[in-house]
């Protein structure tokens, strides 16, 4: 981002990054497996056979408190049939009845599919309860809520009553500045103009700290009919993930024809000079000969602008010109739905808070709804990092000059010059530029695992390690790295990513292409 920020920054009235959509689930640990259910049924003393009827009994006690308890709050309650209707306008239409008014603003129903348990025989021929995808009715309840602004509770009306909360970063922003009273324009979810740009970043910043359990059961116990007999007689209680979470850096720029300037040139340089392997280095992938996933780039036009996406299995990164023609904004957005491939230093799960920590796998939980900001906000930036090499007037060998001198140090030391574009230096520099040394940093150990051959020979690693400590101080000295603090990692500096950048378009262009600027 400093790189398009050094570039650009002239032309940028702000810049904002947080929360977009959050899609996220309630469901109980017990209750999501078949033995789970067992226990379950055998601490309720209930018989498999009896499960259908017990099953039965609590769906029509969560359905008539639902029904029930909207009649008397006087909220609209409307059974869709069909589950492509679109819902958020139908309960925006229904809240017209009542302007103006905070809190549930209308109830819908609707036939979906679901994740359910079934009687069944297993190998052995004895029944037990197996989950099967099945349709069941499902409640969405709407809210204008005063601190969350628009969002819905969708409880799943049969066993085991799954619950999905939809939100908006964004809407939450926008109900946060009102209640401040600082003046702001909005164009549908995008803030076109604010009179405290860092307050606004202060506030999304405060969203990733949000007791999220909490906040949840805030928002779905007082309308959720078994809520107390989930948590409290049955002790089920609802563990909370993330199933779908957006992150959006949204740079607004005070020319009104600047993005008809730039924007094209963007798209053309993600289509023409962008690979799959650059999507995986954007998502903080290593980049391997075969991946596990897919990994493609998509280009459409739609209402919202002229989108390019980048996708890696179920997780995408993507630019569009966010409200076009009407904002003048270019939007970067990571969308995460599998967060395995991700990593947080954490202890390990079951143990206390006082265990050691480690690099541990990415969860669904809110708990690490933190750090997926964090690994989204860094994949912002690395689009942003190569967006700005479009505007790099500056040749490459030009811009290859300083390194290809010697440097000295106040110290009177002196290191020699890199040779950037080939030999050991280049391979090593094309290295860096791999995506889970972006995300994560990297150290001596894993740089000699990727130059070197694998070897256990004790003598051989030394050299190995020895060769590897002389050059990462090279680097260091030609300002390329830096070290990170009370650790054994270091990271590119923004010269380094910059060059990198550079670099790797050069390395993977073919001469067709770089003949034509000779």
């Amino acid at each position: 981002m400093r790189s398009f920020l050094s570039r650009f920054g002239s032309f940028v009235l702000f810049v904002l990054s947080g929360f977009d959509r959050l899609r996220l689930l309630g469901e109980s640990r017990m209750l999501n497996h078949g033995r789970g259910v067992q226990s379950y049924l055998w601490q309720q003393n209930l018989l498999f056979k009896d499960f259908p009827r017990h099953a039965e009994h609590l769906t029509k006690e969560l359905r008539q408190g639902t029904e029930t308890l909207a009649r008397q709050e006087g909220i609209p309650l409307l059974p869709l049939n069909s589950p492509n209707i679109d819902k958020e306008a139908t309960a925006l239409q229904l809240a017209q009845r009542q302007p103006g008014r905070l809190g549930r603003i209308a109830v819908l129903s609707c036939v979906e599919s679901c994740s359910t348990y079934r009687l069944r025989k297993n190998p052995q021929g004895l029944i037990e309860p197996r989950k099967e995808t099945a349709k069941c009715l499902h409640y969405y309840h709407y809210f204008q809520h005063e601190r969350l602004g628009l969002c819905y509770v969708r409880l799943q009306s049969w066993f085991p009553f799954s619950v999905r909360v939809g939100l908006n970063g964004r809407e939450w922003l926008f109900q946060q500045l009102k209640q401040r009273g600082v003046a702001f324009q909005r164009q549908g979810n995008l803030l076109l103009r604010v009179d405290d740009p860092s307050l606004a970043q202060a506030l999304l910043d405060e969203q990733c700290r949000t007791d999220w359990p909490a906040l949840l059961q805030e928002l779905v116990q007082p309308i959720h009919p078994l809520w107390t007999y989930l948590h409290h007689h049955a002790r089920t209680p609802y563990y909370w993930m993330t199933e779908q979470s957006e992150w959006a850096t949204d740079i607004v720029f005070a020319a009104p024809d600047f993005m008809a300037q730039w924007y094209p040139r963007w798209i053309r340089h993600g289509i023409e000079t962008l690979s799959c392997k650059d999507v995986l280095r954007y998502l903080g992938k290593k980049v391997p000969d075969a991946c596990r996933d897919e990994a493609k780039i998509d280009l459409r036009t739609r209402t919202e602008g002229t989108r390019l996406k980048f996708w890696y299995g179920s997780n995408s990164l993507k630019m569009y010109d966010k409200e076009a023609p009407l904002a003048n904004a270019l939007r970067l957005e990571t969308t995460i739905n599998d967060p395995k491939g991700f990593q947080v230093f954490r202890t390990k799960e079951g143990e206390n808070n006082d265990a050691p920590k480690s690099w541990q796998q990415l969860r669904k939980g809110v708990a690490d709804l933190s750090r997926r900001a964090e690994v989204s906000q860094s994949a912002n930036n690395r689009l942003a990092e190569s967006l700005a090499t479009v505007a790099e007037t500056t040749p490459l060998g030009k811009l290859l000059e300083p390194l290809c001198q010697p440097v000295i140090d106040p110290n009177g030391r002196r290191s020699r010059a890199l040779h950037p574009a080939a030999g050991p230096d280049g391979t090593l520099l094309r290295c860096l530029a791999q995506g889970e040394f972006l995300v994560n940093g990297f150290r001596n150990r894993d740089l000699r695992l990727h130059l070197y051959p694998a070897t256990q020979d004790p003598q051989q690693q030394r050299k190995q390690a020895a060769a590897i400590t002389r050059q990462l101080a090279l680097l260091k000295a030609h300002g390329l790295i830096v070290k990170i603090q009370h650790t054994h990692r270091y990271r590119l500096s923004a010269t380094g990513k910059r060059v990198s950048t550079a670099l790797l378009a050069a390395y993977h262009t073919d001469v067709s292409r770089l003949t034509p600027a000779a």
